[in-house]
């Protein structure tokens, strides 16, 4: 079935393994699964969301069963769709399909590739698996006491080469302790932490806009367990590198409200995502460090290493730039959070509108590379995000999926189904086992390369 292949085939390098257990985005072949869920489970799914729409259309409190149903599958498929927003219909994400077409059409076997293009394979692979940074970069210590408030401060290092010796590509750490200040755990600020925030916030939305529809009593009761299961999250060491983003925001703004916190980081993990590589080199050449860190011992160093982080248009050193650039406010509102992030961006010496403009024109580039793809998946997909861009409203925290062109996903048991089946979507009825089929082509042949790779 296709879902063993699949997962099979995932296995290999999946950067999200810790967190995503019962379902996942599979960034080979761009196919979201959801491996817990049976076809049988999708009926209820469909039957239980006519429920939701009478909820709407009757302002009438949602019936608790439909909430139990819905709750345990809508925030996760949010989530899921929400690492294929990203990958599809950002800057980076038109950057990573243009990397993987050329990746795969390096295959001298199947699309006539020659040795000159084979590192196209070595370049895609790395994207991926310094996506999320190997498990040496995140250090936990001995201390089991994990009592809150945590406490945390930023600290700087570097990759280790392929031959094992110091690089001189950095890597932004966020420290992390507990209530008496004792270290917990140091992780690492990767793209695969921007990743992880922004589907947690949509996630996170698509709980409490279902909690909002139940009755007083039971909407009291119900949010009440969710803050408590999102705090088990945040505050669990062993996930800091997908919950970083977020403490970021929170400390900068000592936010306690968690939901408030990742709708903030939902907008700025967005603009990271499509802020392109001229913006990137213009913080370099234009910003004032100076201004913002100060001049005490040891600045000069770690402006250094932010410089170089920029310099490889690492999404975590913006992050935290940014989110450190940002001035002193309050998270009340969407409009207002954008506001702190443009003022943010303007101590970078960035013009919002600016970044608007160079982020199009850079989506456009890698965009259209991916549309010429010999490969037809990577080409409708790339089509398809580029709708997907242009629809997109940077200042609000939701993403609404329905207006989207949104593939099917995959069920446990291999029963392709379409979760989101709007007038717009363009991608309604794709094929998961043709896209499989020539997708996982090209992920042997990468993985066949970079075993040759001294």
């Amino acid at each position: 079935m296709l879902i063993e292949k699949l997962q099979a085939s995932r296995t290999r390098l999946n950067v999200l393994a810790k967190c995503d257990v019962m379902a996942s985005y599979d960034f080979f072949t761009t196919i979201v699964s959801l491996d817990s869920l049976s076809s049988e489970d999708f009926k209820k799914i469909i039957k239980n969301r006519a429920s939701l729409q009478k909820s709407y259309l009757k302002k009438e409190p949602l019936e608790f069963e439909a909430y139990e149903a819905l709750s345990k599958t809508q925030p996760l498929i949010a989530h899921e769709y929400t690492h294929y927003y990203d990958c599809t219909s950002t800057v980076w994400g038109a950057r990573y399909l243009s990397m993987m077409s050329n990746a795969y059409m390096a295959d001298d076997r199947v699309y006539g590739g020659t040795e000159k293009n084979f590192h196209h394979a070595k370049k895609f692979h790395d994207l991926l698996r310094f996506s999320r940074l190997p498990n040496y970069y995140t250090y936990k210590t001995p201390v089991t006491d994990e009592s809150r408030p945590w406490t945390h401060y930023e600290s700087m290092g570097n990759r280790f080469s392929s031959a094992g010796e110091v690089s001189d590509y950095p890597v932004v750490f966020s420290w992390f302790g507990n209530s008496k200040g004792q270290k917990l755990v140091r992780s690492p600020i990767s793209t695969i932490s921007i990743l992880e925030c922004s589907a947690m916030a949509q996630e996170i939305d698509t709980y409490i806009g279902l909690i909002n529809l139940l009755d007083e009593n039971e909407r009291s009761v119900e949010f009440s367990l969710y803050t408590k299961k999102l705090l088990d999250y945040i505050y669990n060491k062993g996930l800091t590198e997908y919950s970083v983003c977020a403490h970021l925001m929170a400390n900068k703004y000592k936010e306690p409200d968690i939901v408030l916190t990742y709708k903030a980081s939902a907008i700025l993990c967005r603009i990271v995502l499509n802020t392109p590589s001229s913006i990137y080199n213009q913080i370099v050449r234009e910003c004032d460090f100076g201004a913002l860190f100060g001049s005490t011992k040891g600045v000069d160093a770690w402006v250094e290493k932010i410089l170089k982080g920029l310099e490889y248009l690492e999404p975590g050193f913006l992050f935290y730039l940014i989110c450190h650039a940002m001035p002193d406010g309050k998270l009340d509102k969407s409009d207002d959070v954008l506001s702190l992030i443009c003022s943010g961006l303007k101590k970078l010496g960035v013009d919002y509108e600016h970044l608007k403009s160079e982020s199009e024109v850079e989506f456009l580039k890698y965009s259209n590379l991916a549309i010429t793809s010999k490969i037809e998946s990577i080409s409708k997909i790339s089509g398809s995000g580029q709708e997907n861009y242009n629809r997109t409203d940077w200042s609000n925290s939701r993403i609404d999926f329905y207006e989207m062109n949104i593939p099917p996903a995959l069920l446990g048991d291999s029963v392709e189904v379409d979760v989101f089946s709007g007038d717009k979507n363009s991608l309604k009825g794709l094929s998961l086992e043709a896209l499989y089929d020539e997708l996982v082509e090209g992920q042997i042949w990468v993985e066949r390369f970079v075993e040759a790779c001294a």
